[in-house]
């Protein structure tokens, strides 16, 4: 058992060390494989450890149902894309049954009854199975927020760029690539769609489902109704970043609203007790020393 819990320990950690390892871009790959000479061979990570992984990926894959694969991808891609499907299923099952196993075993060692120490191995097991989970609902989250912050601005820039003759998509292109950040990613990818043969209706319900805001949201359907009105783009696009931009003021009254109550629970259990015994602890002590004298 102990040397079960450290292959998986050891393989969650190759497994963690491979996802988020940095990738090189497609053409320094292609620029890495010009490169390359017949007598250099590939190191031990592309011979045994990828492929070792590859194959982990696919059978974790088979063991999840289609239903759940199917969420788990929709999350991985509105977190954009941080891990592959397979590899993050491995790292949730890899994750889950070693610490189950460690925590299991450490409760055993140290005398705690068998039906306790089974309890917490499985409590253990699920906080590994719900950890991944947790982390990757947050990164999600994160970039739609941050998505949300972006879109006016940026709706901005593309209004400019249209009443200065341009057409959408020559806007979209001239901004996002010098623009970073997720928004910027998505149109990129929106554009990208739109070259490979898709429409603008399905590229843009594409980005709607990889990032489900609200500004995101309400730009695609005014943008779709406007396509088929044949009302001006730049009349639309400049309504809605107005709209956003009062939706973002809301939304940071409404945070700092939020903030005195959120600033309750440190003041009262960190601050506020550091502030008596600094205040109060010379009197204390000098009510003591005259009790002792009396």
């Amino acid at each position: 058992m102990p040397l079960v819990a450290a292959i998986l320990i050891g393989l969650a950690c190759f497994v963690a060390t491979l996802a988020f390892r940095p990738r090189h871009s497609v053409a320094d790959r292609l620029n890495m494989v010009g490169a390359a000479d017949d007598s250099v061979r590939p190191d031990a990570f592309h011979r045994v450890l990828l492929p070792g992984a590859q194959a982990l990926s696919g059978v974790a894959r088979l063991l999840v149902p289609s239903d759940v694969a199917r969420r788990l991808s929709r999350t991985i891609e509105q977190a954009g894309q941080p891990v592959t499907l397979g590899t993050f299923l491995v790292i949730v099952v890899v994750s889950s049954g070693g610490l189950a196993l460690w925590m299991g075993m450490g409760a055993l060692r140290s005398g705690m009854a068998p039906g306790s120490a089974m309890l917490l191995s499985v409590m253990s097991g699920g906080v590994g199975l719900a950890g991944p989970l947790i982390w990757l609902r947050g990164r999600a989250a994160r970039r739609r927020l941050a998505v949300e912050r972006a879109l006016p601005d940026f709706l901005d820039l593309v209004v400019v760029s249209v009443e200065a003759g341009l057409g959408f998509e020559g806007a979209v292109a001239r901004i996002a690539e010098r623009a970073e950040g997720p928004l910027a990613a998505e149109f990129r990818r929106v554009l990208a769609d739109q070259n490979l043969g898709s429409t603008r209706r399905a590229a843009l319900q594409s980005m709607l489902q990889r990032c489900p805001a609200p500004g995101v949201g309400s730009l695609v359907a005014a943008i779709l109704q406007a396509e088929q009105t044949g009302m001006a783009i730049g009349q639309v696009l400049r309504a809605q970043g107005d709209r956003l931009r009062v939706r973002r003021r809301q939304r940071a009254e409404e945070a700092a609203m939020k903030a005195p109550l959120k600033m309750l629970f440190p003041l009262v259990f960190f601050i506020f007790p550091s502030l008596f015994v600094v205040v109060l602890g010379p009197a204390v002590l000098s009510l003591m020393r005259s009790f002792e004298g009396t």
